[in-house]
């Protein structure tokens, strides 16, 4: 044991200051990619999961203006659509069981606070003569959301078409200009909404993030025949 002490005790052998100072930079440029891909893996998990939080409320939103656009009724000699802006459609709606109630939907866009809200008037009186003169109730659809932008222009978050008074039966032209007038509110058979919904962890930045999502779909009122284009839609 001794002996074997004093043979170790004589060995010199080492690690040379170049040598070292070698080892200790390349073990910072391992420690550096490693760092780099930990953050680059936590910013595309973040933009993942912030396009799937915009994606699940934006469908939700879309699919609760959808159903009420596309449940319009009339109401005697008047057209179910009130108001038809770009940023603004009220029309009267039926969404209950009971076929002799109505209500004024009114759904908005707040460019403000970016936000799509619906406000609803239940109809008072014996159907079809109601009257909307109670508070409105306010639902929030959808928060974080903005106008689709085409290059420079910014497209309305609801567009109005309606059925070609000439050719064959189903062709639509878009109705302007916007707010529309009386007569062409009787024509609207079909909206066309479309907006961005940015995610819920951006909306402080105030930005268009790269993670949003946009939505787009045509909404056919249900009152609308298409053989018969001089009619719109068909009050009942």
């Amino acid at each position: 044991m001794r002996r074997r002490l004093r043979q170790l005790h004589g060995q010199q052998g080492g690690f040379t200051l170049p040598e070292l100072i070698t080892a200790m930079g390349l073990g910072m440029v391992v420690l550096l990619a490693a760092a780099f891909l930990l953050d680059n893996s936590v910013s595309k998990s973040n933009q993942i999961a912030d396009r799937q939080e915009a994606n699940q409320r934006g469908r939700i939103a879309m699919e609760l203006i959808s159903r009420d656009v596309r449940s319009q009724v009339c109401l005697k000699d008047q057209s179910p659509v009130t108001i038809g802006e770009d940023q603004r459609i009220a029309f009267y709606a039926s969404l209950s069981t009971n076929p002799d109630t109505a209500d004024l939907r009114t759904i908005r866009y707040d460019t403000t606070t970016k936000k799509i809200i619906e406000d609803v008037v239940a109809g008072a009186g014996t159907f079809p003569d109601l009257t909307f003169t109670s508070a409105a109730t306010q639902r929030l659809l959808l928060e974080g959301a903005q106008p689709i932008v085409d290059g420079v222009t910014t497209r309305p978050i609801f567009r109005y078409y309606g059925y070609l008074g000439t050719g064959t039966g189903g062709q639509l032209e878009q109705l302007l200009p916007t707010p529309l007038s009386a007569a062409n509110r009787q024509r609207v058979v079909l909206v066309r909404v479309g907006f961005v919904v940015l995610p819920t962890r951006t909306l402080a930045l105030n930005t268009t993030a790269r993670d949003s999502t946009t939505f787009e779909t045509d909404v056919y009122v249900r009152l609308a025949d298409p053989t018969k284009p001089l009619d719109g839609p068909r009050c009942i």
